[in-house]
């Protein structure tokens, strides 16, 4: 089942990162990237530059297309919009595990939720659109995307996360893994969390 699959390759390479626990979800050794920027909210210029920014970053964190990725989604939404459903090869994302699950979301506990993982190349991905739908999300635009959704490669042990129009994450268990990013990618780096992030690169 993908779901004990995932949870095996998190307990060898991310310890502490429960699937049933969300905000345990990370690497040992993270990057987080500013999207947005100071660009103004509820623009289409702020939602252009977040997700062409969010593209470059996943597309340098997964560059091998055929390469197989994880995809882990929480669907915490009641409106069932298949939107971002619709960004998966129909194909592949018929042999997702799909199932409700108990969540544990450090403030909510949600019988609903519905836990969806899959795992596919990542040129079967329109990943455009969904960080596009990420991004237009907060800032009121359509189409927008409300789940939360993270990626993961298991032969790179290189992880992806975008929140919102703000930002997103790269991680890895080993700063070498992903210097390549931290150096290319340097300027997006959050200013806030730039000593802390520059210290697992000294």
């Amino acid at each position: 089942m993908l779901k004990d699959e995932l949870q095996s390759y998190f307990d060898k390479v991310y310890s502490g990162s429960k699937i049933d626990t969300p905000h345990s979800i990370g690497g040992d050794v993270h990057i987080r990237f500013e999207l947005g920027g100071n660009l103004g909210n509820g623009t289409i210029q702020r939602v252009q530059q977040a997700t062409e920014r969010a593209t470059a970053i996943f597309n340098d964190t997964f560059p091998n297309t055929n390469a197989l990725i994880y995809v882990l989604i929480y669907d915490y939404d009641k409106s069932h919009d298949e939107y971002l459903y619709e960004q998966f090869a129909k194909e592949q994302f018929a042999r997702f595990y799909n199932q409700a699950q108990t969540i544990n979301n450090n403030y909510l506990v949600d019988d609903e939720t519905r836990l969806i993982i899959g795992k596919l190349p990542v040129a079967a991905i329109y990943i455009h659109n969904i960080l596009n739908g990420i991004a237009n999300a907060e800032m009121g635009f359509d189409p927008c995307i409300n789940q939360s959704i993270y990626f993961f490669e298991p032969t790179t042990d290189r992880g992806f996360y975008m929140y919102d129009d703000r930002g997103c994450y790269v991680w890895s268990n080993n700063a070498d893994k992903i210097r390549d990013i931290y150096i290319k990618r340097n300027d997006w780096i959050t200013e806030y969390h730039r000593a802390e992030i520059d210290a697992y690169f000294l």
